[in-house]
């Protein structure tokens, strides 16, 4: 049972909950005889009945015998009306488990630090005859630059274990009916229930490690018992597969840690300590500036050749012989990456990605959006896009890739779809991954799209109206704010000349008006499925964003319009990430490295 603010366990005074585990809750609470604030663990009451005063407290007394600057000290213990406890120092920070949460994967330098410090307890401890059990991101301690791992209150020591011929599963959680450990991060002996010693906290190093390196677990499971399952049947996906840029001693050195058997695993943790500081001295002796890609501005010509292509009905005779702008960042790679920037936006918003980029990027501005363009010339969308095709098999050609990823953001989302999709008389180039950022997914998710549209030149009042009634159709603070910044971005560039953006946003809304609901976003993905090796359709966590993909499940549910399942692998929300956030650096890069991983893996 919780207990209360203000209740006595000897002199430590409970203040407010931090916590709770299997085995009981963890409170701040006053230290009344100094003053202090210190977090106190308290046994559940079943299992402080089952364990016993004298058994409690003598394994207290072989983890307070630890004593290491990256271990968590133990400072008292003791009994209370039936309630068994153990004192710890109160820190100031968080646990790594929060700090996963919040950012997913880390720093390839944060995790190095992280996995020596706690490899380095784990020496210690191991030393002294103590193994953890219960290595996890929520017992890993993070304050300013130094990690604590904690917890280590239930631990038995190894001469115990040895003298009573224990088994893991014989120890005092036992008692009342599941093993020492949290199945998520259990070594495959801990789940068969056979006898364990410091190779399985290696085991733990690994699940932790892994997910601190690709941002996921080695195993996907929906209950304890298939994710113990996992530990004893499934081999993980290599590190690499989630993220790319790491070094091979980093990878092999955490993919070691998770072999099956302990005979395969690190024998000691100072062994994979003295792996991991050689992991970390190959960072700290590489570059220490990554010097970025030179951009180059290149014109793509609008031959005659092309210009056949495009609408003979409305196409402007401007157009013939003029000129579409796109950088490079001249990479030697045989991977080409084709950037398609938002409604209005150019290559510039791509700068930077280009920048940290280790494949061949290339990224167009959509003819009339360019920056210092006077006289301005509206394009159809279908017309862009043909634009797009003659110039990806031009680059295509002479850079000689061998794998081409398309990336679209926004409405350049949008085309990238109209791109994979081609025609029968104008086939699109082979494409062999795609990366979708935030496309439309109804008209719904067209909003900007039809104020841009109905906007009349000639009637500004109405523009105006339209722009200060924004704020009611969006569907939070945070929408409504990224809006009026794009806004006022675009519209300064074009200074009044917006034919451009009405147009595109015009056959934006068409294309979703002529076909209602989620048909059109159906078509797109179900062909781009067919069409590439990878694919992956990511969506910001806007309330707006989030509403529709809850309606596209259902009607995928009663209709099967995504040609079976949701694809909850290919279709993904971004946790905390607006709709500008998606095209952060490191955001981008990351999905880039993974595709293209995923496309050759396919090919080979």
């Amino acid at each position: 049972m919780p207990l209360d603010s203000g209740t006595k366990l000897g002199p430590y005074e409970i203040s407010v909950p931090l916590g709770a585990g299997g085995m009981g809750e963890v409170y701040r609470a006053l230290d009344t005889r100094h003053d202090r604030a210190v977090a106190v663990k308290v046994l559940r009451q079943d299992v402080s009945t089952l364990v016993g005063v004298e058994r409690f407290l003598r394994e207290i007394r072989i983890a307070a015998q630890l004593t290491h600057p990256h271990i968590l000290p133990l400072i008292d213990s003791g009994e209370a009306g039936g309630v068994l406890f153990y004192v710890m120092p109160y820190i100031e920070g968080e646990t790594l488990r929060n700090r996963l949460l919040r950012e997913g994967e880390l720093p390839v330098s944060e995790i190095i630090r992280i996995l020596h410090q706690i490899t380095d307890a784990l020496a210690y401890a191991h030393a002294h005859g103590v193994v953890h059990r219960d290595l996890k991101p929520e017992n890993v301690l993070l304050s300013d630059r130094h990690a604590l791992l904690a917890d280590f209150g239930v631990a038995k020591a190894l001469s115990d274990l040895s003298r009573s011929g224990l088994t893991a599963t014989t120890n005092l959680v036992t008692a009342i009916g599941s093993t020492v450990g949290t199945p998520t991060y259990m070594a495959p002996e801990q789940v068969g229930g056979n006898m364990v010693d410091q190779r399985a906290d290696l085991y733990g190093v690994g699940v932790v490690a892994y997910e601190m390196i690709g941002g996921r677990l080695p195993f996907q499971a929906t209950s304890a018992q298939q994710m113990m399952a996992a530990h004893l049947t499934q081999a993980p996906d290599p590190i690499t597969k989630w993220r790319p840029a790491i070094s091979v001693r980093l990878a092999n050195a955490v993919m070691k840690c998770l072999e099956k058997k302990a005979a395969d695993r690190w024998q000691s943790a100072a062994d994979l300590l003295a792996e991991i500081e050689v992991a970390g001295t190959e960072i700290k002796t590489a570059a220490p500036v990554e010097t970025p890609n030179e951009l180059t501005d290149h014109r793509f010509t609008l031959s005659e050749r092309i210009c056949r292509k495009l609408n003979r009905a409305t196409l402007d005779p401007r157009v013939i012989g003029d000129h579409l702008s796109y950088v490079d960042n001249q990479v030697r790679s045989d991977v080409l990456v084709f950037f398609l920037p938002g409604l209005g936006l150019d290559h510039a918003d791509f700068e930077s990605i280009l920048q940290r980029l280790r494949y061949r990027g290339v990224s167009p501005t959509l003819y009339g959006c360019e920056p210092e363009r006077c006289g301005r010339i509206s394009l159809s969308l279908a017309d862009h896009v043909v634009i797009l095709r003659e110039l990806l098999k031009d680059v295509k050609e002479r850079f000689h890739a061998e794998t081409v990823v398309i990336v679209g953001y926004s409405m350049g989302a949008d085309m990238g779809f109209e791109l994979l999709l081609g025609s029968a008389d104008e086939p699109t180039p082979r494409i062999d991954a795609f990366l979708s950022l935030e496309c439309n997914l109804s008209l719904d998710t067209c909003f900007v799209s039809r104020l841009l549209a109905g906007i009349d030149p000639a009637h500004p009042e109405l523009s105006i109206a339209k722009l200060r009634g924004l704020g009611d159709s969006a569907a939070s603070l945070d929408e409504w704010l990224n809006v009026e910044e794009y806004l006022v971005k675009v519209l300064r560039k074009f200074q009044g000349d917006i034919g451009v953006l009405q147009r595109a946003a015009a056959d934006i809304v068409r294309l979703f008006s002529e076909t209602p609901g989620f048909e059109v976003f159906a078509r797109w993905f179900c062909g781009a499925r067919e069409r590439v090796r990878a694919l992956r359709v990511v969506f910001s966590s806007d309330p707006r964003t989030r509403a529709a993909l809850a309606r596209l499940k259902l009607d995928n549910l009663d209709k099967g319009i995504l040609g079976g399942e949701f694809p909850g692998d290919m279709i993904t929300v971004s946790k905390n990430v607006d709709h500008f956030k998606l095209m952060a650096t490191e955001h981008v890069v990351r999905q880039v490295d993974e595709l293209v991983t995923e496309a050759r893996a396919v090919s080979d």
